[in-house]
Order: C-alpha cells, then sequence, then structure tokens
C-alpha cells in the first residue's frame, strides 16, 4: 500500500539511522554471494540407459548431472519387486556411480534420490533389462513423482514461514520503527503474533519435510529424526535457521523494554529475513551469485517492510486519532524506497531466471511468475486507489474513509496471501534457466556401452539431439585386443514413431575406431541402436542398447 502525506504535516522520523544499519546488514548479505554458480540438478546422462536391454548384467551405474549433488537415497528395485540397498554408492562432483550386485535376467530399476546444490530434492528411477535382444525394455519412468500429501505439507509449510517472516517480522519492524514516532509503540497488532505463531510452527516442520522428500518417505516420516536431521542438513536447512532466528527475534522485540534495545533487535530480526531467502532456492543460487543474492536479499527485505505494514497501518486506522495520521503520513514518505526496490529486484530476478521472455507462458516456472505478476499487478493497483482516493479523504477527516480504507487493506492482505501461496509453487518447479542447462548438457556427446559374449563396443553419439548426429564406436572384446572387424555397420528404429530404420555404414578411422558422420534422426525420443560388426564373410557380431534423443 502507498499513501500521501498530510497536507503541512512533520513528522520526525529520520530514515538515516536506517539506511546505515541497513547498509551494513546488506554487508552480511554480500557475504553470501561469494560461492560458485549453482543450478537445479537435472539427469542429463545415464549409463545404461533408461529402457536399455543389456545383454550381460552391468557392474555399476553412472548418473551425470547438470551440478554437483549429494546422494540421499539409492534403491535397486529386482525383477521380482524386491528393493534392496546397493553394495556402495559413490559421488564425485555431478557424477553418481552406484556399484550393483549380481543381477539376473529380467527388468530392474535403480530408485534415486539426490539433493541439488541449491537444496531442491530431486529423484528419478533408471530402468533397464537384461537378457537377448529380443527381451523387451523395462517400461520404468524417468522420474520418481512426490506423493500429494508431502508435496502439499510442503507447500503449506513454506507458506506458514513466509507468513511469519513478511507479516510477523515486518509487522514488528514497522509498529517499532515508524508506527507512533516510535516513540511509544506499544504492542503490534494481535494478528502480527500470530504470524510469529504460524512462522515458527512452519519452520520446525518444513526440515522433516524437507528430509521425507530427500529420502523419498511419505509425509507422515517427515515427523522422524531423521527425516529432520536430514532435513535440517541440507541447504533449506540454512534458510530455516535464519527464519526461526528471525521470527524468534521478532517475538523477543515485542516485549523487550527500552526503545534502543527493541530497535536494534527488530532491525536485526529484519536483516536475518532479508538473510534466510538469500540463502537457498532457484533465485538465490543463480549466477552470477554476486548480484543475485544481494538481489534476493533486498527483495525480501522490501517486501517485509512493505507487507509487515499492513497489520498496523489497519490498527492505526481503527483507533482514529492524531497518532494514526501520523503514522499514515511517515508510511507514505518512505515506503516509494522499498517499492523500487522491491521492483527493480525483481525484475533483475525474474530476468535471470526466465533467461527468454518466451519462457514465461512455455515453462511451469514462467507460468507461475506470469500469474505471480498479474496478483502484484492488482496489489499495486489497490496501492493506487489507496493513494489517490482513499488516504486524502482519511487525512481530511471524511466521515467513513477510514473504515473504506481498512477495508481496502483486508483486501490487499489477502491478496497477499494469493501470492505467497502461488510464490511457494516455485518449490516444484525448475527454472527456465536449469532447463536450458540440461539442453545444452544434451548436446555434448553421449556415451553408450554396449556388451555381448564376444565382444563390446562404446558408442558416442554427437549430439544426441534431432538432426545430424555423428556415432563413433571403438570396438573390444573387455581385454586390450580387438576383434579383427572388416566393416561396421549401425542402426537406428524407434517402432514408437512408426517411420523406417535407419542405417548408416561406418568408416575406418587412424586410431582403429569407426565413425559414421552424419545420420539424420528425423524425431526425438528413445532409439533402438544396433551395432553390427562383420569379422568374416561367415561370422558377424551384433550388439544392441537404446538412447535417448532430444529435442
Amino acid at each position: 500500500m502507498s499513501v500521501a502525506a498530510a497536507p503541512g504535516g512533520s513528522v520526525g522520523w529520520r530514515p538515516s539511522p536506517v539506511r546505515q544499519l541497513l547498509a551494513l546488514a546488506l554487508a552480511l548479505a554480500l557475504l553470501l554471494a561469494g560461492g560458485r554458480a549453482l543450478a537445479h540438478a537435472s539427469l542429463v546422462h545415464a549409463e545404461p540407459a533408461n529402457a536399455s536391454v543389456l545383454a550381460e548384467a552391468p557392474s555399476s551405474a553412472t548418473l551425470l548431472f547438470n551440478e554437483d549433488v549429494t546422494p540421499t537415497r539409492i534403491e535397486l528395485v529386482d525383477a521380482g519387486g524386491h528393493a534392496s540397498v546397493p553394495p556402495a554408492v559413490h559421488a564425485e562432483g555431478a557424477t553418481l556411480t552406484v556399484q550393483l550386485p549380481e543381477l539376473g535376467r529380467g527388468s530392474h530399476a535403480l530408485a534415486w534420490h539426490v539433493a541439488s546444490a541449491d537444496g531442491h530434492p530431486v529423484s528419478g528411477v533408471l530402468a533397464f533389462s537384461i537378457g537377448s535382444p529380443g527381451v523387451a525394455p523395462s517400461a520404468g519412468a524417468t522420474a520418481a513423482h512426490m506423493p500429494r500429501t508431502l508435496a502439499a505439507t510442503i507447500w503449506l509449510a513454506r507458506v506458514a514461514v513466509y507468513l511469519g517472516l513478511f507479516f510477523g517480522v515486518g509487522g514488528v519492524f514497522f509498529r517499532v520503527w515508524v508506527a507512533d514516532g516510535a516513540q511509544n509503540p506499544g504492542r503490534p497488532p494481535p494478528a502480527v503474533g500470530v504470524a510469529l505463531f504460524i512462522g515458527l510452527a512452519g519452520a520446525c516442520l518444513a526440515p522433516g519435510l524437507q528430509g521425507a522428500d530427500m529420502l523419498g518417505l511419505g509425509a507422515v516420516r517427515g515427523l522422524s529424526a531423521h527425516a529432520w536431521r536430514t532435513g535440517a542438513a541440507s541447504p533449506y536447512g540454512l534458510t530455516l535457521a535464519l527464519a526461526t532466528a528471525a521470527l524468534l527475534l521478532a517475538w523477543l522485540a515485542r516485549h523487550l523494554p527500552g526503545r534502543g534495545a527493541v530497535r536494534a533487535v527488530s532491525l536485526l530480526a529484519l536483516a536475518c529475513t532479508g538473510l534466510a531467502l538469500a540463502a537457498s532456492g532457484h533465485a538465490s543460487t543463480a549466477p552470477p551469485q554476486w548480484a543475485t543474492r544481494p538481489a534476493v536479499w533486498l527483495h525480501g527485505v522490501a517486501a517485509t517492510l512493505w507487507l509487515g505494514a499492513l497489520p498496523p497501518l489497519a490498527q492505526a486506522l481503527r483507533r482514529g486519532d492524531t497518532a494514526a495520521l501520523r503514522t499514515v503520513a511517515r508510511f507514505s514518505r518512505w515506503i516509494v524506497y522499498p517499492l523500487v526496490v522491491l521492483v527493480g529486484a525483481g525484475v533483475l530476478l525474474a530476468s535471470v531466471q526466465l533467461g527468454r521472455p518466451g519462457a514465461l507462458l512455455t515453462t511451469d516456472y514462467g507460468r507461475v511468475l506470469a500469474l505471480k505478476l498479474a496478483l502484484v499487478a492488482a496489489l499495486l493497483l489497490l496501492a493506487a486507489r489507496h493513494r489517490w482516493q482513499l488516504t486524502g479523504a482519511v487525512l481530511q477527516g471524511q466521515t467513513g474513509a477510514a473504515r473504506r480504507l481498512r477495508r481496502s487493506i483486508a483486501a490487499e492482505a489477502v491478496l497477499v496471501l494469493a501470492v505467497l501461496a502461488v510464490v511457494a509453487l516455485w518449490r516444484f518447479t525448475p527454472p527456465p534457466r536449469a532447463l536450458a542447462q540440461t539442453t545444452q548438457a544434451a548436446d555434448k556427446p553421449q556415451v553408450l556401452r554396449l556388451h555381448g559374449a564376444r565382444a563390446m563396443a562404446e558408442l558416442r553419439l554427437s549430439p544426441a539431439r534431432v538432426g545430424p548426429v555423428s556415432i563413433t564406436a571403438a570396438i573390444g572384446d573387455g581385454t586390450s585386443d580387438a576383434p579383427a572387424a572388416q566393416a561396421v555397420k549401425f542402426t537406428l528404429s524407434n517402432p514408437a514413431a512408426d517411420i523406417a530404420s535407419l542405417r548408416a555404414d561406418a568408416q575406418p578411422l587412424p586410431d582403429g575406431r569407426w565413425r559414421a558422420p552424419a545420420v539424420l534422426v528425423p524425431v526425438a525420443g528413445l532409439w533402438d541402436v544396433r551395432v553390427d560388426i562383420l569379422i568374416d564373410e561367415f561370422t558377424q557380431l551384433s550388439l544392441q542398447g537404446s538412447v535417448r534423443i532430444q529435442r
């Protein structure tokens, strides 16, 4: 909300101490900008490939992501549906290597759960089959789905934390620094205390829910100590710790005696609010972090200053005395600065996350952002009505003007709740920049290892995308000596696309490999790859696998 100053009014609120102290707090936020660029983890390549058929059981599985990940739960489901823990899991940067036990013929699935560097859990299922080339591939999914109950509970906990930070911490700060000239602010309205309590409840439950998601458990299992510890140790745990500190400091500021102590504690609570939002998440971990982390801090603090003012302003208008008018006038003079910062930081973060304007309507993240922007636009229109219609009437003492403004503030609060509910949906939607990084990773060569009884081949497809694809094969027999191949032929087929198989004769290279330089792949999807190796006029070996071609 934004209101006009009372004509001829003089208020003694001085913004310079606030600016100095906020500058110190911003310096703390800048300390968080020193890490390397992070993104939302996505699986780039898997070996064996998903839905592939292998002639022999692999000894390990390799998962390559577009950023560093931390494994949280890995399970192997065999052909009989029995789940077990793999003998060993090794994580090195963005590569996850899972040692496999001896596997029998049939379908198998490797269910994996990892934590992104930005704190968000990511999960999936790698399915493959062991048997002759005639065995049908496993019909496993490439992503594991979060239980709806867990997703809804995580969303509610996020909304609760936002309520506590923006309405609770912001309400205490406004009451202490702005309302009634901060000479005798008294207690904030009851709504502020309720918001703080809701925020603390959400911050206490959120680590367990985060841990349950990371471990692939349900919402009820999120109440366990193991899940709580797992979530608290994640990057999001730092956000929750700082949010809890902000909420407790604001709660303390409501009961401390002495104006100086109350101001200092409430200011520290405001700074911790910005730090909590900048500590983890999509926006704060986007490159360049020297710009995005401070931008998230500024965006969060500005939103707290604006939204936190709503309950105390409604309380002041309900009283309708001279002090209330002074509060409205004071608020009108300084709120323009947080609003400018809020919009500026938001534009910067949105441009970084979207990458391109078209992503606003073509991605889930962009559609959530579009809905948020529509709600914020409605908020700004309501604020303009406050300034140009209702505020002047209140300051002039028109009958019923204060009541109308209070009702309008209540409508503004409802819109704010809708905005927070929409923002919490970003927990489940990777930003377009992360999706773009995954697409760029698909342009890199993909390696497919095929095993047979008498030979093996390592295929390199570059790029694994629709269009001309170069296929290079290194032929071997599991030892240092390679079979003396007379000719090598590649065959790609995609029965689901209802198109003829693609065949290409490979040419020998000086280093002993075979290459087909430009196999034109017309459509994306899962393609079967067969390598025919002619040893002599009586002997031909065939190896088969699958690879996913991107758009």
